[in-house]
């Protein structure tokens, strides 16, 4: 009886320097290139969703509508990114088409501009969106060496594929 408790408080023992090792572990750290990187990223996906909510309010297509959630999805991905390297999230409480990047704001006033011109334009404007996300991906995949961003830019690729291939039906 004495050992069956002395084990046990010993598993309660680990149990609880267990759970309080994780709290004290410090925040993982990526390369400057990769923070810069990876804000650029949240961003885009923010340009993207921005756009494709903009063209769904004056198209007759349901995919900017779906797409525009999409990239809410990719968005949320890279944020969680953001928090687990203790990155400031740049797209928080920021309206449409309002970006820390000032290419970006000048590039979602010219993709809305150009995509409000006529149904195979907003498509058009898919299409690049897409084919610069997919460039970039492959940039970043480059000199990543971190396991939970490798998977998260090979969901966002795949994302993106299969909204180029949406686009280009």
């Amino acid at each position: 009886m004495r050992t069956n408790v002395k084990t046990l408080a010993a598993l309660v023992g680990i149990a609880v320097i267990a759970t309080a090792l994780p709290a004290q572990a410090a925040t993982p750290t990526v390369s400057s290139k990769v923070k810069t990187q990876l804000l650029y990223l949240i961003e885009e996906e923010k340009l993207a969703r921005d756009v494709y909510a903009a063209l769904d309010a004056v198209s007759i297509s349901q995919k900017f509508s779906n797409i525009a959630k999409s990239e809410q999805t990719h968005m949320d991905a890279v944020a969680g990114l953001l928090k687990t390297y203790g990155i400031k999230n740049p797209t928080t409480g920021k309206k449409p088409g309002v970006f820390t990047d000032k290419s970006l704001s000048a590039l979602y006033k010219t993709l809305v501009a150009k995509g409000k011109l006529s149904e195979l334009d907003a498509i058009s404007v898919g299409v690049l969106i897409e084919k610069k996300d997919l460039a970039d991906l492959a940039t970043l995949s480059k000199i990543v060496t971190q396991a939970d961003i490798k998977l998260v830019l090979a969901n966002l690729k795949k994302g993106s594929e299969n909204h180029l291939a949406a686009f280009q039906r």
